[in-house]
């Protein structure tokens, strides 16, 4: 093995690049990112990049000598378009193809689509990537711009909201389900961000169907609800969900199923072929069935899992997964799956800005969730992971 190429310029590539090499891989490694830039951190994309007085740059995942240290090939601006797999090559559009002995599948997710009329509209976004934010960021500053509606009350949504309702702009989040975080949080912690970010002015509305954008022109007004109530928006955020981007495994025939599978090892039904963050859908220690997971933590550990088992060195240890967000000064953090769980403890804390619950199946405590307590999360993985 001589030659492995990785398809994605995300953390997990780049955290999958340097585990190769700390695993002893001396062959080549070819980094692709689409996007014409180094490769940088997105989390603050829904944050602080929002927020600065001034446009920041682009945070680097790995300074510019990564690269070099780590005798990693990188190529931006090219989008691979096919897996040649009988070849084992990769299409470059444009028609250049590229040799690979094995290849790792980084691609990512991307925003959910919504199907309304007036989804085209000047002023409506989705948030992926550092042109999304930079538009959104430009939008929300302009003077013009005093409501906001976000559709979807996921963390993504509420980061948004986070940001904009710092900013003074009159907020309204629409969420379909009945209540905030429903995905990723249990009801205790949901309604306890929900609550503080209402007290700062932050409007939820659940149970909310929205069935049209509205506009004037060709700039969005405001929505309309499913029961013909409207509310006025100078800008409106999409944050309904992420689809991962397994077209490419699709097409060359892998076995993909809301994610492209992969095994312990994170090896697609190709055995060259491996697939880590975003995009990979893999048995998790937390539910012992097939999940996709998108969160930096998953995707760090899944790329160190599969540079492992191509180097043929064990497996780093298993972790519950996790993740954190900012929103409205807290910060939340889970550790585990809030799925599967009969029972909730909430834990003493010394302020009321504080919280911690502990989530049970039985008698197994298999997630735990803390809003304005960081120094808690290492306890509590250890005490998840033992």
């Amino acid at each position: 093995m001589q030659k492995i190429v990785i398809i994605g310029a995300g953390i997990a590539s780049l955290t999958a690049a340097e585990a190769l090499r700390q695993n002893g891989f001396d062959g080549t490694i070819t980094i692709l990112g689409e996007e014409n830039t180094l490769p940088y951190q997105r989390p603050p994309l829904s944050k602080a990049y929002l927020t600065s007085d001034e446009l920041p740059s682009p945070t680097p995942i790995r300074s510019p000598n990564f690269f070099r240290d780590n005798k990693v090939e990188f190529e931006q601006g090219g989008k691979v378009i096919a897996l040649e797999r009988s070849a084992k090559q990769v299409v470059i559009q444009g028609g250049r193809k590229i040799k690979y002995d094995t290849l790792i599948l980084a691609t990512g997710a991307r925003p959910r689509p919504i199907d309304l009329p007036g989804e085209s509209a000047k002023n409506v976004f989705y948030l992926r990537n550092l042109d999304h934010s930079t538009a959104l960021r430009n939008a929300l500053l302009a003077p013009e711009c005093e409501k906001v509606a976000i559709l979807g009350a996921g963390v993504i949504g509420l980061e948004v909201a986070s940001a904009a309702n710092l900013q003074g702009k009159q907020v309204s989040v629409f969420e379909a389900n009945s209540r905030a975080m429903c995905r990723v949080a249990s009801p205790l912690t949901s309604n306890f961000v929900r609550n503080r970010m209402a007290s700062a002015g932050v409007m939820f509305y659940f149970n909310a169907s929205v069935n049209q954008i509205l506009t004037e022109g060709d700039r969005v007004s405001g929505i309309r609800l499913s029961d013909g109530t409207t509310k006025p928006a100078d800008v409106v955020v999409i944050g309904i969900g992420a689809i991962p981007n397994a077209e490419l495994a699709q097409d060359a025939n892998l076995d993909c199923d809301g994610g492209i599978i992969v095994d312990s090892g994170m090896r697609s039904s190709d055995p060259d072929i491996f697939a880590i963050g975003d995009c990979a859908k893999a048995v998790n220690v937390s539910t012992n069935t097939p999940i996709r997971i998108e969160t930096i933590h998953n995707a760090m550990l899944q790329a160190q899992i599969a540079a492992a088992h191509i180097c043929g060195k064990p497996s780093p240890p298993a972790s519950p997964p996790r993740f954190w967000s900012d929103l409205n000064g807290m910060k939340v953090q889970c550790i585990g799956i809030a799925t599967g769980y009969d029972r909730i403890q909430r834990r003493p804390t010394e302020s009321d800005n504080a919280c911690e619950f502990w989530l049970f199946s039985g008698d197994r405590m298999i997630a735990t969730e803390t809003v304005n307590l960081p120094t808690r999360q290492a306890k509590l993985s250890k005490a998840l992971s033992g």
